[in-house]
């Protein structure tokens, strides 16, 4: 992993340590080893928390880089530096500690915001919902292993979606800090601790999508990542069959081994019914699409 970039600090003149009754709104964002996509993440992020009543947490644990040389990068940030590399469950629940905000915003260091999306999740949560999921759109459309990567993962959060909203991902995603107990994020889950978390709120109607909150993910580019990746996806799913009531958890059997990469393609084919755009990409990709459910198949299979 490279060191952050050098460089003047964007300076803040507005953003301080306000005191904890103006703030509304913590976003929070953990990070580890991605100094290739921090800083564009980061930089996007700065004039939707430049204002008085939100803040931006980062819990950087790389460990390669010390809060000090953070904190004069971003100066508009609070860092937290932890002594080891943390998970990121473990990393938010960090920084809830720190938080100030009754509203909690999430994203991550490879998700490059777009200007209005915090405006956006805001604005979607009213009084019948405890949470907000926005839209995730392709930040690699060039990778045909990205775009793999990007479909397979994140095709229940495209503007255009049509299907009930069963979870959120932490790369996008506002919630009320009371809807959050007091265990916060599992600390020992990766991936798929979100889907844990908000999946309790999608099942009783107090979760809704906010398709013009829009974060870029930029995913996994070469070969060998995705594939690692997508393993573990299948592993994370595995996890939370066995600790939420999710609809498709009889899929964890060890029964359906071998039909599970088709049952992981018709479920990416289901999200994008009706989205041209997606399902050209996916046609574009459909090789390395039946890869990634191969793989993640196996994740399953292996942690079953």
């Amino acid at each position: 992993a490279r060191r952050p970039p050098a460089g003047a600090a964007r300076p803040s003149a507005s953003l301080g340590r306000a005191p904890v009754s103006e703030v509304r709104t913590s976003v929070i964002l953990p990070a580890y080893q991605a100094w290739d996509t921090l800083p564009a993440a980061l930089d996007a992020l700065m004039p939707q928390v430049d204002r008085p009543d939100r803040e931006l947490v980062l819990v950087e644990s790389s460990g390669d880089a010390s809060q000090q040389e953070l904190s004069a990068r971003w100066p508009w940030a609070h860092v937290i530096v932890p002594a080891e590399r943390l998970l990121p469950g473990r990393a938010r629940n960090l920084a809830l500690r720190e938080a100030r905000g009754e509203l909690l915003a999430f994203t991550d260091a490879d998700a490059v915001a777009e200007p209005d999306w915090l405006d956006e999740l805001e604005g979607a949560l009213n009084d019948e919902v405890d949470g907000v999921a926005g839209a995730v759109l392709n930040g690699a459309p060039h990778s045909v292993i990205g775009t793999a990567d990007y479909l397979l993962e994140f095709s229940d959060w495209l503007p255009k979606r049509h299907l009930a909203l069963l979870h959120g991902a932490t790369c996008n995603l506002l919630l009320r800090r009371t809807a959050l107990d007091a265990t916060g994020f599992p600390d020992d889950v990766w991936p798929g601790e979100d889907t844990i978390v908000t999946f309790r709120l999608g099942a009783s109607g107090r979760l809704t999508f906010a398709p013009r909150a829009r974060v870029r993910h930029i995913g996994r580019t070469r070969f060998r990542d995705f594939v690692r990746h997508q393993s573990q996806l299948g592993a994370a799913f595995a996890v939370v069959c066995e600790t939420v009531e999710f609809p498709y958890r009889r899929l964890a059997r060890r029964r359906y081994g071998l039909l599970l990469p088709a049952f992981r393609i018709v479920g990416v084919a289901r999200r994008i019914r009706g989205n041209q755009a997606a399902v050209r990409s996916a046609l574009r990709v459909s090789p390395l699409l039946t890869i990634g459910a191969i793989a993640w198949s196996a994740g399953l299979f292996r942690a079953r």
